[in-house]
């Protein structure tokens, strides 16, 4: 196969054959040739991502939108036609009703606009938030990429999930060590013990010398997740002054921010476990996400959905209360989000549409 070589516009890489295989993981030979070709151009991180989105957008039980946009593809290719529409003043609507074939295309084209259009706002806000970041060595934020992988001063390696950000300390150094997270990281911290390294978050301080373990500690969530894989850590709240937890390797701390006015024992808001998974290599549940791989334990599936949109970038809504309840477990790797709810579906059965730029689950 050839290497693209092309540097494709967004329209172009959405309707390219290869580039929809690539996103919707059909095909390990596309898989590597496009994780090459995206290497090679970091600066378009953000249009490659929001490409990835809309794919997935449109493979979702749409009438095979993506076999109707392959059609479309001589036309959408010439962009002084695609400027055109994209000024269109009307408000575009993927269509439902049965159309003669030449009004259903238009509309197929009309509401790969709308989206590109939305996605092209999107992109232009999150370039404008970068330029600003990048001007300030203390401030790291991963966006829609799926991992960002930073290396400090001090040697430490640190991995961002999705929509995670890392603050430094404005006096960061091998000497001083402290940073602020909202997120998803893992930590490969570099041992010192005559300088420890505290990571803090909206609820805990995580202190350590030379481990690796991942924090979970996104925002509007009830709780925060710390997995110690090696090494070890200390976990300081800062709700309850004075308590804290060790954790052992291979030990996962859950620490449940109750509501206010509500009373619990200290144990059940900080929940010690063992690590699903370990082992030697240290490949746990909690970590898998660094090697591209979701994992679903016993989760809800209101859980499930809101991990799903951070791993997809495509906003779920589940509409009906039954089905929030309903329990999964699996692994995911390279699976498309088509392909990641259908499987769920075989469990428990459920309907799901595309709505705009949005997933719409009912019982």
């Amino acid at each position: 196969m050839m290497f693209p070589e092309n540097d494709f516009l967004t329209e172009e890489l959405i309707c390219n054959e290869s580039f929809q295989d690539y996103c919707l993981g059909k095909s390990l030979e596309n898989h590597v040739l496009w994780e090459n070709w995206i290497s090679a151009r970091p600066e378009r991180a953000a249009d490659i991502e929001n490409a990835k989105q809309l794919v997935n957008i449109l493979a979702v039980k749409q009438g095979s939108r993506l076999e109707q946009v392959k059609e479309l593809k001589s036309g959408l290719l010439q962009k002084a036609s695609f400027q055109h529409l994209l000024t269109r003043n009307d408000q575009l609507k993927i269509p439902v009703q049965i159309r003669p074939r030449f009004y259903k295309y238009s509309g197929i084209a009309a509401a790969i606009v709308f989206l590109l259009g939305s996605l092209f706002f999107m992109l232009h806000r999150n370039l404008t938030v970068k330029e600003s970041q990048s001007a300030s060595a203390s401030y790291f934020a991963s966006g829609n990429q799926p991992r960002k992988t930073i290396v400090l001063a001090d040697g430490t390696v640190i991995t961002l999930n999705k929509h995670s950000e890392i603050r430094l300390a404005a006096n960061f150094s091998p000497a001083q060590r402290e940073l602020w997270l909202s997120g998803e990281a893992f930590f490969e911290v570099r041992h010192d013990a005559a300088h420890p390294f505290t990571v803090h978050t909206s609820w805990n301080d995580i202190r350590v010398l030379g481990t690796s373990f991942n924090v979970k500690a996104y925002p509007r969530t009830s709780a925060i997740e710390t997995s110690l894989i090696r090494g070890s850590v200390q976990v300081v709240s800062k709700q309850h002054p004075g308590y804290s937890v060790l954790l052992k390797p291979d030990q996962k701390l859950v620490y449940r921010n109750l509501p206010a006015g509500q009373q619990a024992d200290l144990k059940k808001i900080f929940a010690v476990s063992v690590l699903h998974g370990a082992h030697p290599a240290h490949s746990t549940e909690e970590t898998a996400w660094v090697q591209n791989r979701m994992t679903i334990d016993n989760e809800p599936f209101a859980e499930v959905a809101a991990k799903l949109q951070r791993w997809y970038g495509i906003e779920i809504v589940i509409q009906d209360e039954l089905v929030k309840n309903y329990r999964y477990s699996g692994t995911f790797e390279n699976e498309s989000i088509t392909k990641t709810l259908e499987a769920l579906q075989v469990a428990y059965p459920f309907e799901f549409k595309v709505e705009q730029n949005r997933i719409v689950i009912n019982k």
